[in-house]
């Protein structure tokens, strides 16, 4: 089992214009992203960040082959196979923490 974490800065990413979100999120996540906002926008990259952080292969994994989704109970649910994540929000920054089960 192995663990990544990432947090961020949630005014880094507040002004990001669409080329800043098409190169984060998948289509399925923009669709999300419209109707939740903004901290839609900072839970996924940090979550994105904390999952290629897990997997030691940045150079390999870009941010758009890593889809994380809503389930009906509002968590995140990775399209990456043996992975779950954790995203949590506070005033100033979002935290998202990736475990991976081998």
């Amino acid at each position: 089992m192995k663990i990544g974490c990432d947090i961020v800065e949630n005014k880094r990413l507040q002004n990001k214009n669409q080329s800043f979100i098409d190169y984060v999120l998948t289509k399925k996540e923009q669709e999300e992203f419209k109707e939740r906002g903004n901290s839609y926008l900072y839970g996924r990259f940090a979550a994105k960040e904390a999952i290629m952080k897990v997997l030691d292969n940045t150079k390999e994994l870009n941010f758009l082959d890593i889809e994380i989704l809503t389930n009906k109970d509002g968590s995140p649910k990775c399209n990456i196979k043996n992975i779950d994540v954790s995203i949590s929000h506070e005033k100033e920054y979002t935290m998202a923490v990736a475990l991976y089960k081998k």
